[in-house]
């Protein structure tokens, strides 16, 4: 059944694809490295994204962000350096695979130093990184629903989100802030 139909709440029950393990939760992470007014992103074979992976077994997000964009960018960074900033899922995102995803958003501010320290690796094994301005970055060829959120790393307010996928495609977005308050969060 696509994701895009949503099931009565006993029909899914019974269904539930985690439990029987047809289905898969690959949590990962998703980096957004900002100085001044541009972000490090990574262009890979047809899509441009920000950096970041899977997560290592017995690993937390955090510790993936600091390892990820070691691996990716080639800098070290402090997990204290690194601000949450969101949480999405991705349905189906990988359905050759049974795969949805469940990625965390964060992001740094880098020093003039550490931006420079990056501009002389700008190819990786990854892909090829490059400092976009954000107001270029939309125009980019992105991850299908990656427009949605992306206005919210931009303005680094917290989010939540769900964005589906059948096919490869984005058929289904649900993106919204979420408002944090001494140390509670609720969405609006």
């Amino acid at each position: 059944m696509p994701y895009s139909q949503k099931l009565p709440m006993p029909q899914a029950q019974k269904n539930n694809v985690y439990e029987r393990g047809t289905q898969r939760v690959i949590p990962a992470v998703l980096l957004y490295a900002f100085y001044d007014d541009q972000i490090l992103m990574i262009h890979k074979k047809d899509h441009w994204n920000g950096l970041g992976g899977k997560l290592d077994l017995g690993e937390s997000p955090l510790q993936a962000a600091v390892r990820e964009f070691q691996e990716e960018s080639g800098l070290s960074t402090e997990a204290s350096s690194w601000k949450w900033l969101g949480q999405l899922f991705f349905p189906n995102f990988k359905a050759h695979k049974q795969e949805d995803w469940w990625v965390t958003v964060y992001t740094i501010e880098l020093s003039h130093d550490q931006r420079k320290k990056i501009e002389t690796q700008t190819i990786t094994a990854e892909g090829t990184l490059h400092w976009v301005p954000k107001s270029k970055i939309l125009a980019l060829p992105l991850w299908d629903g990656d427009a949605d959120f992306l206005p919210y790393v931009f303005k680094k307010a917290p989010f939540q989100g769900t964005l589906f996928y059948e096919e490869g495609r984005c058929v289904r977005k649900e993106v919204k802030a979420i408002w944090l308050q001494a140390g509670v969060g609720s969405t609006q």
